[in-house]
């Protein structure tokens, strides 16, 4: 059966001794690439932002520019109906010279005209020389029905010629409509101011009207866009500038980053649209260079990871063979106090059967029973070093005072101290020669008695105090005895020092010194 039971302890479980590494390598592995991914996703993020903050800027660069030429434009309108000043508007020289030096020179491109009454051209900058009649246009009626100042659309139908748009002041006031001073913008001068951003290839910058109908692009749109029903224009309703992810524009059919932001002073837009794979362009190429970096550092850390893991195999197999003989040895210990325990017990029951005094057979029955109660203590709770003195002092009491049968109260209070075994034993035979002493010398033919033992330590001194509510001990049994003999030699092995004496009973005291300080001290 014994044989049975060590082999049960010695069977391997190496089954369950690689978990502890293959969860750290994998939690390793787990680590390194949710850092990757987390990397990869703040990276992919900070690209997009930065195609935010870019196109954002860019729209306010835009913005600044088409105010400068509003600006530009609305001063050189006003020099024209300055110069006009109340005079018919026709094509007389001296009109024409006086509107030429009222207009000075106009940016690159740029050209003026005046218009009659009657939507006819009167006099115009632009080098073809027509003057057709613009009575039908759409900006000529709202600035004839009262308007001050308007735009044309980009590519209307009431546009002729090249691309572009018109800014058109009316000329008289409130009912004296007397006609209209424009200015003709070219739409290729936003091609030469993108390609001073380079926004990359696929981008775009416009200028939209407030109502959403576009009035320049580049480049260039093919038919007159009304962008009021996109996502992102009802954010212009709400805020002066700001950016909205495109899934598709509805002009070339790209998914941009668009930006916008509001002419100060105008009732225009400024766009900038950057495609949103230019963006992630410079992403991709980021990451394939950290990815030249990052891989070989995973495989290397792959690699440590099984590495460790290996280590890691080889420290649990050893260590559980360490268990399996600790764990051997306490099944040892206990089996050897479990003998002791039992080879006691044979010896207690061949002490009963001898033909001694009931006394002398009782005391050494208690005796042999203290012994046995150490043994029991130890391998129950598997303490081989120290044992607990609070319940074996509890037990040995409470057993001596069951074999009295008498009625005495007991007051036990023992603080939870752990000594060495081989002090355990000693303080275990004291306890039990002093209360064994009271309950036959102190309460015997008495109705009740009462015993109290405390147990503490103090300054690194255990103390031991039993006192009873006896008659006290007469000065010539203290140093007589079989048990005080017995407890003298106890103490001398515990290194300690007792005294008994008599204050309204037997007072037993036990000092024993539990540190080296304490025991030089004594």
């Amino acid at each position: 059966m014994r044989n049975e039971r060590l082999t049960g302890l010695m069977r391997p479980h190496g089954s369950a001794r690689p978990t502890l590494p293959l969860w750290l390598a994998g939690v390793l592995t787990a680590v390194v690439l949710g850092f990757g991914a987390l990397t990869v996703y703040e990276n992919y993020n900070n690209a997009l932002r930065e195609g935010e903050a870019r196109a954002v800027s860019s729209a306010h660069v835009v913005a600044a520019h088409m105010e400068w030429m509003m600006e530009a434009s609305d001063l050189a309108l006003r020099r024209i109906e300055a110069a006009i000043s109340g005079r018919p508007i026709d094509s007389s020289t001296e009109l024409i010279l006086d509107l030429e030096r009222a207009v000075g020179e106009l940016p690159v491109g740029f050209e003026y005209a005046i218009l009659d009454q009657d939507g006819q051209t009167r006099f115009s900058s632009a080098p073809d020389n027509t003057l057709p009649n613009h009575a039908e246009r759409a900006y000529f009626k709202r600035l004839k029905e009262g308007e001050a100042l308007t735009f044309s659309r980009l590519l209307d139908n009431e546009q002729a010629g090249k691309p572009a748009f018109i800014i058109a002041r009316r000329i008289g006031s409130g009912s004296d409509f007397l006609g209209v001073a424009s200015i003709t913008i070219p739409n290729d001068n936003l091609d030469r101011f993108w390609s001073s951003m380079n926004l990359g290839p696929n981008s775009t910058i416009s200028v939209i009207r407030d109502d959403g109908w576009l009035v320049a692009r580049r480049p260039l749109a093919l038919k007159p866009i009304n962008l009021s029903t996109t996502e992102w224009y009802p954010l212009t309703r709400e805020k002066a500038s700001g950016f909205h992810h495109n899934p598709v524009s509805q002009i070339d059919g790209f998914a941009r980053i668009v930006a916008f932001w509001k002419v100060q002073d105008w009732p225009l837009i400024a766009l900038a649209a950057i495609e949103r794979q230019e963006v992630l362009d410079q992403f991709w190429r980021n990451l394939f260079g950290d990815a030249l970096f990052v891989v070989p550092m995973m495989a290397i850390l792959v690699g440590a990871s099984f590495w460790i893991y290996a280590l890691l195999y080889r420290t649990a197999a050893r260590n559980e063979q360490l268990e399996q003989a600790a764990e051997r040895n306490r099944f040892l210990l206990r089996e050897i106090h479990h003998r002791v325990k039992n080879n006691l017990q044979a010896v207690l029951a061949l002490v009963r059967l001898q033909r001694l005094p009931q006394e002398v057979r009782d005391d050494m029955a208690r005796r042999i029973s203290a012994m046995i109660a150490v043994h029991e203590q130890i391998y129950n709770t598997d303490q081989f070093e120290e044992i607990e003195v609070a319940p074996y002092a509890t037990r040995l009491i409470s057993d001596i005072a069951s074999g009295y049968d008498m009625p005495v109260k007991l007051d036990l209070d023992l603080a939870p101290i752990a000594l060495d075994r081989d002090l355990a034993l000693p303080l275990g035979m004291i306890i039990n020669e002093v209360v064994s002493n009271a309950f036959k010398y102190a309460f015997a033919g008495r109705s009740e008695g009462k015993l109290s033992v405390r147990l503490f330590q103090e300054a690194g001194m255990l103390k031991l105090v039993i006192r009873d509510d006896g008659p006290g001990i007469a000065e010539d049994a203290r140093t007589t005895g079989m048990g005080t003999k017995l407890i003298s030699s106890f103490v001398r092995q515990l290194s300690g020092q007792s005294e008994i004496h008599n204050d309204r009973g037997a007072v037993f005291t036990l000092t024993v010194p539990t540190t080296e300080e304490a025991a030089e001290a004594a």
